[in-house]
């Protein structure tokens, strides 16, 4: 399970303990507005509780909403995972050469370079010796052709000169002999390295390409992955307001069932403060109805004293009879005098006057 859904998961559980708190908890008949009616059959009315004035529509929407948004999560979720393991099982049937015991080393490069340049010194010494041996032959034959000039004889002279060359000759080609030798060597062992050189660079090859193999799935992988990634964003963020909204709306459950508490504990204190009002509103009444019978006695006995005496002309309004004050009601004395006693711990919290809106969930 994930995090997500785990939140989601809580969540519900809260959503479950407040609602059936609110069911639980049964509201004052009599006081309180009802939504339900009585029976038209049998008179009953369907128990009043604080559930009825929650929007279980709304509650039910926004669970759907969450539960659609991880569903979505979810198949996204599987989907990146049978792509990963699709990816896994074409990287498992690459066939990755085996690393062979083959030790290429810088050194050995340089070693290589030094005998190419030692065979090449050698092919320059060999190009020499020919050359000697090429101007002792001409002179060779330079000195055949003169004898055979001269009737086939030879003079000490050349004789020597042809001695000469002729030693000279013998030692060039022991020479060419010991350089030839040694640049087949040499030849041999850079062959040999050759061998082993070329066996490394098509291993190297056989595995360059494998990783270039894999390398290229993992691309495509990573590709297909991408374009899900924003959707999955997406519907993450969704997941996430959503779940705000609920756990907002079970916090106003929560206070909407505590604020009862403090709605019943309102009403009884609006129900003594009506009994004192009206207590003091009687006392008024009594005063102002017995002043005003005191005064009609006065009034009544200057007038039977002085009023015989006086020319109704001079003050008219002598006679008139004194106002009559009345203390009058504003509102609905009477909506509190069928406030039942109803057994709560008044919560902390007293409720405001304000009307019962909950919270948008759009």
């Amino acid at each position: 399970m994930s995090l997500k859904e785990q939140q989601a998961d809580d969540l519900r559980q809260e959503m479950a303990t407040i609602i059936e708190l609110l069911k639980d908890r049964e509201v004052v008949e009599n006081e309180f507005r009802s939504p339900h009616v009585p029976d038209s059959e049998s008179g009953e009315v369907k128990k009043h509780t604080l559930y009825d004035h929650i929007d279980q529509e709304a509650v039910d929407a926004l669970q759907v909403r969450v539960n659609d948004c991880l569903n979505e999560l979810r198949i996204i979720g599987n989907a990146n995972h049978e792509q990963c393991a699709q990816a896994l099982r074409k990287i498992d049937g690459i066939a990755i050469p085996a690393a062979e015991d083959i030790s290429v080393t810088w050194e050995g490069v340089e070693a290589i370079g030094k005998l190419v340049d030692e065979s090449q010194s050698a092919a320059d010494e060999i190009a020499q010796d020919v050359q000697s041996i090429d101007h002792h032959c001409d002179q060779l034959r330079d000195t055949i052709r003169d004898m055979e000039l001269e009737g086939g004889m030879l003079s000490m002279d050349d004789y020597n000169v042809l001695l000469r060359d002729t030693n000279e000759v013998s030692g060039i080609v022991a020479d060419l002999g010991e350089t030839l030798a040694g640049v087949r060597r040499r030849a041999d062992e850079i062959n040999v390295r050759f061998l082993q050189y070329s066996a490394f660079y098509d291993e190297s090859t056989r595995r360059f390409a494998a990783v270039a193999q894999i390398a290229e799935i993992g691309q495509q992988y990573v590709q297909d992955v991408a374009s899900e990634q924003m959707q999955y964003a997406a519907l993450a963020s969704a997941v996430d307001t959503a779940l705000e909204d609920m756990w907002g709306l079970v916090t106003w459950y929560r206070q909407f069932h505590s604020a009862y508490d403090g709605l019943i504990a309102e009403v009884h204190r609006r129900r003594q403060a009506q009994r004192e009002l009206l207590g003091a509103v009687e006392d008024m009444r009594a005063r102002l109805d017995a002043m005003h019978v005191e005064e009609l006695r006065v009034r009544a006995a200057f007038v039977d004293r002085e009023g015989p005496f006086l020319p109704s002309d001079l003050c008219p309004f002598i006679q008139d009879p004194p106002p009559r004050y009345t203390v009058e009601e504003a509102g609905d004395v009477g909506r509190f005098a069928s406030v039942q006693s109803h057994e709560t711990r008044y919560s902390k919290h007293i409720a405001d006057s304000h009307a019962f809106n909950p919270p948008s969930l759009t």
